[in-house]
C-alpha cells in the first residue's frame, strides 16, 4: 500500500504518483477504510460513515457495488484485489 497516498488537504488520491478519479463517495469510503486500516468493516458500519444512515439489506449490497468500484481504481489487478480485502460474511478490510 505504499504507493497509495490519500492527500486529505487536497483531497486527491494518488497510485504510483498519478491522481486517481474517484468520485465523492469512493474518496470517503476509502479515507474511513483508510482511517480503520487492518480492521475488518461490516457493510453497516460503512453505510453509517459513509451515507449516514441506517443500512438495511438493499443499502448494503450499494456497498457492494461501491467497493467492486473503488477497486478499479485503486487496485493494480481489481480481480484479484490486494488492497482492499473481502471478509466472507462479515466485510471488508483494507490491508496495513
Amino acid at each position: 500500500m505504499d504507493d497509495l497516498v490519500i492527500d486529505l488537504s487536497s483531497g486527491q488520491i494518488l497510485r504510483n504518483g498519478i491522481s486517481l478519479n474517484l468520485t465523492p463517495t469512493e474518496f470517503k469510503l476509502l479515507v474511513f477504510m483508510a482511517h480503520h486500516r487492518g480492521q475488518v468493516l461490516t457493510r453497516s458500519q460503512i453505510i453509517e460513515a459513509v451515507w449516514g444512515y441506517t443500512p438495511d439489506l438493499d443499502s448494503e449490497r450499494t456497498v457492494n457495488v461501491h467497493i467492486r468500484h473503488l477497486r478499479e481504481k485503486v487496485e493494480h489487478d481489481p480481480e484479484t484485489p490486494n488492497l482492499i480485502l473481502t471478509v466472507p460474511g462479515i466485510g471488508y478490510r483494507l490491508v496495513k
